[in-house]
């Protein structure tokens, strides 16, 4: 009974969290400063998402004129599929920077994914290529050159292992690897993915609660990943190198972390660790119901 009460008081909890942050309007520009589209995961009602009012909030605090979007795309795992939702979300996020560049050539962008988000953004910037999903072209690289300044990801179920723009634990490839890393590694110098050890969907882990302490663990550094950036770009410099490293490095942050089993109890899910992408699918539907109370759980603490 404690196995599903847990989880079910966490969803309780969401009663007494504010309604989801719709985010600024898409159309409007930043006036030079940070134009920040915050992508959520699977599950999240529509929005910018846990990332967005939580990490958003805290850019938004140290970088002057910054706006927070949301892109608009499903973020389901059925009713569409996830392969579709996420290629929907490839389209837009590919319309959208293509748009606001046009609209707003001085503004900076950053973008923050979390899980199907995270996936979502690599696809755009680089490409599909992950078995299962529908080839895709990347973004046009002079959008994301000359006008992308940070990429904060985190929970990618595309993760690589070894990969330069690589933080966290996680030394395993996610539940649907990109074959061809090079596309991203052009970009290395603005990307930063944390990935931990156990994580079902980006290390093909057996350790549900992990996919949903990304928030509270690496927050601080998250934020200052953006914010730094962000400000090099304003003072003319060039974000020419990574301070991105592989994994196996983890920084305890500012925020506290609610006490939640990651090696066992309520919160874990025994899955085979060397998935493939044919048995993602089932994979995600195990941890979506944790997760997205873990998130949810998150934002109450932090309010």
């Amino acid at each position: 009974m404690k196995h599903v009460l847990a989880p079910l008081a966490l969803l309780a909890a969401r009663a007494t969290i504010p309604e989801p942050d719709a985010g600024d309007n898409v159309k409007d520009c930043a006036d030079g400063g940070l134009y920040l589209i915050s992508i959520r995961g699977t599950g999240e009602q529509p929005g910018v998402g846990v990332a967005g009012s939580i990490l958003g909030t805290k850019v938004k605090e140290q970088v002057k004129g910054t706006k927070i979007v949301a892109l608009d795309y499903p973020a389901t795992f059925t009713s569409p599929s996830y392969p579709l939702s996420v290629g929907n979300g490839t389209k837009y996020l590919t319309e959208l920077i293509t748009d606001h560049v046009k609209a707003c050539p001085n503004d900076k962008i950053a973008i923050m994914g979390y899980s199907q988000g995270a996936h979502v953004t690599l696809d755009t910037l680089c490409g599909t290529d992950e078995t299962g999903f529908a080839d895709t072209a990347a973004i046009a690289s002079g959008n994301v050159e000359n006008h992308i300044v940070a990429v904060a990801l985190f929970g990618d179920p595309t993760h690589v292992a070894n990969v330069t723009f690589n933080k966290g634990t996680s030394i395993k490839d996610g539940i649907f690897p990109r074959k061809n890393t090079d596309s991203c590694l052009k970009y290395a110098n603005i990307v930063s993915s944390w990935c931990d050890m156990g994580d079902i969907y980006c290390d093909t882990g057996d350790v549900t609660a992990t996919h949903g302490q990304y928030f509270m663990k690496y927050g601080t550094d998250i934020v200052n990943f953006i914010v730094d950036k962000a400000m090099i770009k304003s003072s003319g410099g060039s974000n020419t190198t990574s301070s991105a490293s592989p994994t196996g490095t983890t920084t305890t942050t500012g925020y506290v972390q609610p006490s939640v089993s990651t090696t066992g109890g309520p919160a874990t899910t025994t899955t085979n660790s060397t998935a493939s992408a044919a048995n993602g699918p089932h994979l995600a539907s195990q941890g979506l119901f944790v997760s997205l109370p873990l998130a949810l759980a998150a934002m109450f603490h932090m309010l």
